[in-house]
């Protein structure tokens, strides 16, 4: 009989095989969702998963009621013998990470630069963090280094580096590899290369400061003990405000439940379309359901044909779902870094099988239901009870409706507030010739001295238009700011830039004063905003900047993709002979593409394989908007997603009911019904499902979108919810506007006439 039912399931699926088809992708879709955003979690938790974590204290220095003191290698041990009389025994102690160069000795004595991350900490940092480190036996010395085990077998392969030799940055001296630690957990930034605490002890570095509570003494007293401590340092006092790290659980498992609810809100999407749509047409089958019965089949029978048709649509999604992972996966290694981490795909498989178990026997205790209304009822009061309002399939198009409006309305949300504060810059280049920049970045050593050669070779190249350079990030989550103090006593910030003078011929920037030499000092040109600042003050031709008096040269519009904010009162721009990015604009007739990769072989003949040449273009110098352009991208996809499930829910819907009511049609039109009767008999549930859920979004929007960015414009403007009415209806009125159309011109005589 197993056989029979599945039979019967492939012959009903195919009848509606493109309905199913797409069904089964949005299915696979919601399942990949759920299933990546679970493991994202998974990771970042395990960062969490330490022992003794409910006794883990962050030791924050504050001076002058802000959190921004580091301490110093000394100050670290200085507060680790303080602490002894608590009973605390060590403190961890590392610095941020930040990215340098090192070059690596091997055992042929050959020098292998690399760009790393690296950090400075004490031994016990590696213990705080219960992280094994192979061969590390004492306390760091100063000319001591510790490799991430990724990074060894990067750059040592097979072969043990314990004992071999580094050299960091323009430092002669060359520092002993002692240990190799285990990887960062998932959730933190990586460090390659850990060095010692001790090597620059005066330096303030530190200010990670962790220690560990022995277990007979309780947070509040070691926290009464130590706020009354008050330091004296060179640069005057400060206390300790301690922290348990498990005080930010509930705001993190917020987080982590909001994001996990919405990866699975397109999950739920498409498995309420597909069991609504299984469902409806399950009943639909009136004369083969009353055959049955009347040939003797049960309520099992029954539950069979509708159970192998759940099974045969869950197993095709989870089929095409392991296929888009491959997909996916095959484009991630093609587009990311080779040491970029991505998530292991063998356990990304596991979540998926589990995730197909459980909505499969999600659906299969779903197609119970039906079971129970038909042994509730008579077969005659089956076949009354089908003609009757589908109470549970409006509620289910209206929880879809709902989730696709919140989606679409959070996009349009999300992309006037990112228009608003990040994509609303000055950008005095047209797009074509913006992707026509290629942007060379000063990114180590080995650049920077052979930069002047290279250059060289640029500028003859004919297809090279104009050359320029910058010395400052321009990235929106990297920029520089200089203080400006106010006649009214007021101290005010302006972005700050430096590069060569040519900066604005090179990006079409309107400017007005003269052209200094690169190395000219105490000169400035400043923003045309900053400059009517200056102007209301007084201006005399000079202006001082971090209590510096700089001449003004002269006067530019704004900088090159420069968002105008309130915080900032304009941005300025110093000469300067060095350079951190080269900016190169190639000729129209040029293929960008195959000119950068000259430049890239032109680069490798002064660069080692073992540093990368990060050549890219203008729209892609800035990371912070390229990811918020990859996010853009996957919102959308989620969002044309939800709304394709919503128009296969809605579109069944209406055809299903259409051809079930061919007969009631033609004898309201023989009775005299109107067109727009025939329009409100099928629509008018769908304009309450409408109205009601439209609300109901706009009001969880607002109060999301509120709640996270209130404090921009675009959230209280009425654009997104009249763009978001627009859209729904235009999509509804085309869903369903065509099937009623037609049946608004059925004939009466050839339904009566067909005994349909």
């Amino acid at each position: 009989m197993i056989g029979h039912y599945l039979k019967v399931a492939v012959r009903q699926m195919w009848k509606y095989k493109s309905h199913q088809v797409i069904s089964a992708l949005c299915l696979a879709v919601g399942i990949i969702c759920f299933s990546y955003m679970w493991m994202i979690i998974a990771a970042v938790n395990q960062a969490y998963e330490l022992p003794d974590y409910e006794r883990r204290v962050t030791l924050y220095m504050v001076k002058d009621n802000q959190v921004t003191r580091f301490l110093t290698g000394n100050e670290v041990l200085r507060l680790q013998e303080d602490l002894r009389p608590m009973g605390v025994k060590n403190v961890s102690a590392s610095s941020y990470p930040y990215d340098g160069e090192v070059e690596v000795i091997d055992s042929e004595g050959r020098m292998m630069p690399y760009l790393v991350s690296l950090a400075y900490v004490n031994a016990y940092n590696f213990a705080y963090l219960d992280k094994t480190v192979q061969g590390l036996t004492r306390e760091l010395e100063p000319y001591d280094v510790v490799l991430s085990a990724s990074f060894a077998r990067k750059a040592f392969g097979r072969e043990n580096p314990i004992g071999q030799s580094l050299r960091f940055g323009d430092e002669a001296t060359s520092f002993k590899i002692v240990g190799v630690a285990d990887d960062v957990r998932p959730g933190t930034k990586p460090v390659d290369c850990y060095f010692s605490m001790s090597l620059n002890p005066d330096v303030r570095l530190f200010s990670q400061i962790h220690v560990i509570l022995p277990e007979n003494l309780d947070y509040e007293t070691f926290r009464q003990h130590v706020e009354q401590w008050v330091w004296q340092s060179d640069d005057g006092q400060y206390t300790i405000l301690p922290g348990r790290i498990s005080d930010g659980d509930m705001d993190r498992k917020l987080a982590q439940g909001l994001a996990l609810l919405i990866a699975s809100l397109i999950l739920l999407s498409g498995m309420i379309n597909f069991l609504k749509f299984v469902i409806q047409t399950f009943f639909n089958r009136q004369r083969e359901l009353v055959l049955r019965k009347c040939m003797g089949s049960g309520l099992k029978g029954l539950y069979g044909l509708l159970a192998s048709e759940v099974f045969l649509m869950m197993t095709l999604a989870f089929f095409l779902s392991l296929f888009l992972t491959e997909v996916v996966f095959a484009l991630l290694k093609d587009r990311l870094p080779a040491d970029f981490p991505i998530l292991p795909i063998g356990e990304v498989y596991l979540i998926q099988c589990g995730v197909y178990v459980g909505i499969l026997v999600v659906g299969l205790l779903a197609a119970c239901f039906p079971m129970m209304r038909l042994k509730r009822s008579t077969l005659y009061a089956f076949l009354q009870s089908t003609r009757r309002k589908h109470t549970f399939r409006n509620w289910m198009i209206a929880v879809q409706l709902f989730i696709s409006m919140f989606f679409l309305g959070g996009l349009i949300v999300i992309n006037m507030l990112w228009d608003e504060i990040i994509f609303d810059g000055y950008l005095p280049l047209s797009r074509a010739e913006q992707s026509r920049v290629v942007v060379l970045p000063v990114n180590s050593r080995y650049m920077e001295r052979n930069i002047g050669a290279v250059l060289d070779e640029v500028r003859r190249m004919p297809e090279v238009d104009r050359v320029t350079y910058t010395n400052i990030s321009s990235s929106i989550a990297d920029f520089s700011l200089i203080d400006y103090p106010r006649r009214d006593g007021g101290k005010s910030f302006a972005v700050m830039q430096n590069g060569s003078p040519d900066y604005f011929a090179f990006f079409n920037i309107p400017m007005e004063g003269k052209l200094v030499s690169p190395d000219a000092g105490h000169q400035v040109y400043v923003s045309r905003r900053f400059k009517q600042l200056l102007d209301e003050e007084g201006y005399d031709g000079t202006v001082c900047l971090g209590d510096v008096d700089y001449q003004v040269a002269g006067v530019y519009e704004a900088l090159f993709a420069e968002v105008e904010q309130k915080n900032y009162v304009g941005s300025v721009f110093f000469p300067s002979v060095t350079a951190k990015s080269y900016y190169i604009l190639v000729d129209e007739h040029t293929s960008v593409r195959e000119f950068q990769e000259r430049l890239l072989q032109l680069c490798r003949k002064f660069i080692p394989e073992t540093l990368p040449v990060d050549i890219h273009l203008l729209p892609d110098d800035d990371e912070t908007k390229a990811a918020i352009g990859m996010m853009q991208m996957a919102l959308t996809a989620l969002v044309v997603v939800s709304l394709l499930l919503v128009v296969l829910s809605i579109y069944s819907s209406i055809s299903l009911d259409t051809q079930g009511r061919r007969k009631e049609v033609a004898i309201r039109k023989i009775n005299g019904a109107r067109p727009v009767n025939i329009f409100f008999l099928f629509a008018k549930v769908y304009l309450y499902i409408f109205a009601v859920t439209y609300v109901l979004a706009c009001c969880l929007i607002y109060i999301v979108g509120i709640h996270i960015a209130g404090q921009f414009g675009s959230m209280r403007s009425w654009q997104w919810p009249v763009l978001l009415f627009v859209l729904i209806t235009l999509l509804l009125a085309a869903v369903s506007g065509y099937k009623i159309w037609q049946v608004m011109r059925l004939n009466p005589a050839e339904v009566i006439k067909n005994n349909e």
